[in-house]
């Protein structure tokens, strides 16, 4: 990606040039995490919505994209000595340990995690009540009066559930800190969208330290971590410059979005990025566990199991692909058994995130407008993805490591750009793969995400409609580059996989 500096008679003094250089971008970039986070500080839940200071937010966010990529062009010049990578991780560790000191800026689905881990240590079921349904029974909580069945409960819900409801209006009529996480949890008509690893995550958590987002801030923090050291994994694996980490350690999305917005998805990339690591060392059947731990964090997992099978099939043969995939649904089925007495409302959120959410996606609406009908446009983009799969794996040979990689890579890629819903946390399943591929294109789209949250700058001035010039800000500058890149790697084959 980057252009190669020769290395002569100078090179120790290059290389002492190189790290002060780093630890002034390091300086900067602390600087403008320092102020993210007092400004964060503007930022309280229902209040002062006009004055959010979410314009200023946006630029420090892409003066700390700018400061990173900076330091992106020093990577093909460092050596991957211990001193270089330990500066990188000392400067990605202060970055975060700072960002646990800031307020959540403009996200709030946290809250819905810690409901749901109070209703897992609860001993209850998670998909079988909305939020809204409990906060209208704890509003009219009477049952010597009315031991009648709630009407507010859906009629595809067991019978159970009004116990269940009634129990959870209790905690919440009991503890004032979880009255006011069930007030604040966004889409309360809708039950859990979230799988069962995140349940148990959250249910842990509870245990722990319950109502605690800081708690949960660590928790991600740790797995965040964990990413960075099995991206060093790989790319030792890969005989690639060890330094190359910074493009996940430094990313400042990965830090907006993991430790201050404290969204959850770390926790699946990190069993993502186990199974691939696992792949890579030849341990086929565990990384097929780990990828249904994965599923079973985030369903978006579930699309690449063609091509770990693909790949196990290719190395080891039909009969170890076949315990692969045994291995997987035994998995998958076991991490939902605890909640299958949820019935159909197992899959109510889910069904309902498929059917209604549409957020900052510029291809998905002229999908819809182009056939119509939202299930339409789903079942387009199904197929879409589902050719795509098979076309790389039929023109890749994942057998050889840098292929298998690219392929996942491809795959979540269509399936980011697809989605009805391109949420910048989204795009956190992919960082990990830009350190082996770092693509210009899709580097700048990790920055001109941030432009998301202009959304709502909009929506609190009732200006919503605005905001698809704003998306086109995000889309455009990234698809021309992508077709730019596209174009040298025609003219260029060797280059197709971008070799740092």
């Amino acid at each position: 990606m980057f252009p190669e500096v020769p290395r002569g008679d100078e090179a120790t003094l290059m290389l002492i040039n190189l790290r002060q250089r780093l630890c002034l971008l390091g300086t900067f970039s602390l600087l403008m995490y320092v102020s993210i986070v007092c400004l964060s500080q503007k930022f309280v839940y229902g209040e002062g919505h006009w004055q959010r200071p979410i314009v200023l937010f946006v630029g420090l966010y892409l003066g700390a994209w700018g400061l990173y990529m900076l330091a992106l062009r020093y990577l093909p010049q460092l050596l991957h000595q211990r001193l270089e990578v330990g500066l990188l991780l000392a400067f990605a560790l202060l970055f975060r340990l700072l960002l646990l000191f800031s307020h959540p800026i403009q996200e709030d689905d946290f809250y819905r995690y810690l409901w749901d881990g109070k209703v897992v240590a609860s001993g209850l079921n998670p998909y079988r009540v909305a939020p809204l349904t409990v906060l209208e029974r704890t509003r009219n909580l009477d049952e010597q009066l009315n031991p009648l069945p709630d009407p507010l409960v859906e009629p595809s819900v067991p019978e159970a559930t009004n116990e269940d409801l009634r129990r959870l209006a209790r905690l919440s009529m009991q503890d004032g800190t979880f009255a006011l996480i069930l007030s604040r949890v966004n889409h309360p008509e809708v039950p859990t969208i979230y799988p069962p690893l995140a349940q148990a995550v959250f249910g842990l958590t509870a245990l722990a330290a319950p109502g605690s987002l800081s708690a949960l801030r660590l928790v991600f923090f740790g797995f965040d971590l964990a990413v960075c050291g099995l991206v060093m994994v790989v790319l030792r694996h890969l005989r690639i410059n060890v330094s190359y980490v910074l493009v996940y350690a430094w990313s400042p999305l990965v830090l907006k979005e993991t430790i201050n917005s404290a969204h959850y998805d770390a926790i699946p990339t990190f069993f993502l990025m186990l199974a691939l690591t696992l792949a890579l060392k030849g341990k086929a059947l565990l990384a097929h566990a780990s990828l249904a731990l994965a599923i079973l964090g985030k369903v978006y997992p579930f699309l690449l199991l063609p091509v770990f099978l693909w790949r196990t099939w290719r190395n080891e043969g039909q009969v170890r692909a076949l315990l692969g995939l045994g291995i997987v649904a035994v998995l998958v089925m076991l991490g939902y058994a605890p909640f299958l007495n949820a019935g159909p409302a197992l899959w109510q959120g889910t069904l309902a995130f498929a059917e209604r959410w549409q957020t900052n996606s510029l291809i998905f609406p002229f999908l819809r407008w182009l056939v119509g009908e939202r299930w339409v446009a789903n079942l387009v983009v199904a197929v879409l993805l589902g050719c795509s799969v098979l076309a790389f794996l039929s023109y890749y040979e994942v057998r050889e490591d840098r292929l298998f990689l690219w392929v996942n890579f491809l795959v979540l890629g269509m399936l980011f750009l697809l989605s009805p819903v391109g949420n910048p946390w989204y795009f956190l399943w992919l960082v990990p793969f830009l350190c082996v591929f770092p693509l210009r294109s899709w580097l700048l789209l990790s920055g001109l995400l941030g432009l998301y949250y202009l959304w709502f700058y909009f929506v609190y001035r009732g200006a919503a409609g605005t905001f698809r010039w704003v998306l086109w800000l995000e889309y455009l500058p990234f698809y021309s580059l992508l077709v730019w890149e596209w174009l040298k790697k025609r003219e260029n084959p060797r280059c197709e996989l971008c070799r740092p």
